[in-house]
Parts: C-alpha cells; sequence; structure tokens
C-alpha cells in the first residue's frame, strides 16, 4: 500500500504580516487626515482673504463710483471704523488724504554756490503743486476680521471733479 502524506498547508497570515499590514495601513491614514486637516485649514483661511479682499474692492469701488465732497475736513477726521451689514463678522474704515508735492527747492537740491532756480519755473511748479493738491485726493480703505483680526487695505486715488483749476497765476 502506498503510504499517503498529508501536507498541512498553512492558509492564513502569520501575526508579523498582519502587523506590518497594520502599521502601512495607519501610516497611510495618519498621512491623508493631516493632508485633509491642512486642506480644510487653507480653506478656511483662504475663505477669509477672499472675503476681506472682495469687500475692500466693493467699498473703494463704492467710493470711487460715488465720491464724498471733498473738503478739509475729511483728512482731519480720524478713520471712523465700521460694520458691514451684510457681513458682521467684517469692519471697514476709510481714511482720505489730499496729495502731496513736496517743495520745488527740496526736489532740485540746489548746492552752495548753484544759481537760484528760474523765478518763472519756480511760479509754474507752484501753481501746478497748488493745483494738483486740490484735485487728486488718495483714498483707503482697511477691512478687517473681527475674530481673527486679519486686515487687508487697499488704496486709490480719487479725482475731485468740482476743483477749481487755477492756470491764471503766470
Amino acid at each position: 500500500m502506498a503510504q499517503v502524506s498529508k501536507k498541512h498547508s498553512q492558509a492564513g497570515f502569520s501575526l508579523i504580516e498582519v502587523m506590518i499590514a497594520t502599521a502601512i495601513f495607519a501610516v497611510f491614514i495618519v498621512a491623508f487626515v493631516s493632508s485633509q486637516g491642512q486642506n480644510l485649514f487653507k480653506s478656511v483661511n483662504m475663505k477669509k482673504e477672499l472675503a476681506l479682499t472682495e469687500l475692500a474692492e466693493m467699498k473703494i469701488n463704492e467710493l470711487l463710483i460715488a465720491p464724498p465732497e471733498f473738503r478739509e475736513s475729511l483728512t482731519e477726521a480720524s478713520a471712523e471704523t465700521k460694520t458691514f451689514d451684510d457681513y458682521p463678522e467684517y469692519e471697514y474704515s476709510v481714511r482720505m488724504a489730499k496729495f502731496f508735492v513736496p517743495d520745488l527747492a527740496k526736489i532740485q537740491g540746489t548746492e552752495e554756490g548753484e544759481a537760484e532756480p528760474d523765478p518763472l519755473q519756480a511760479r509754474v511748479f507752484e501753481q501746478i503743486k497748488k493745483n494738483l493738491e486740490e484735485v487728486i485726493w488718495q483714498i483707503s480703505v482697511t477691512v478687517r476680521h473681527k475674530e481673527s483680526d486679519e486686515k487687508y487695505e487697499l488704496s486709490s486715488w480719487l479725482i475731485n471733479d468740482k476743483a477749481q483749476v487755477n492756470v491764471s497765476g503766470f
């Protein structure tokens, strides 16, 4: 009679194989969850940054379309902080300043022994300086997220259409 040998086949995984597979899976899960958390955090920050930018652009466009009446008291008043009606978690402030042109003598930087600037040139420059300072204004809008204190500032130039340009001073 032929002898039948019984072979024992070991079906399944050993404990070491299971532990290695679990460790690889754990590393993958940790990396995946970590990247998702960073993605979520960056998305929230990007949402705030976009909102700050859009609100600042919206406010400055409102002021460009319908500028306030230009007067000296606009520059003296401190920037009042207001809250957006539709976005109560954001606040804004508006500052206005007149355009400033420095003195011609300081720009030219005359040294000793040099001739004084031409009087006509000085008068023309002074008249241009006065006209520019009346016509051009700078506006600056700062939007702030109340909770995180993140800020975004946007500036532009406004033209005072009602300013009288004087060219008769020559």
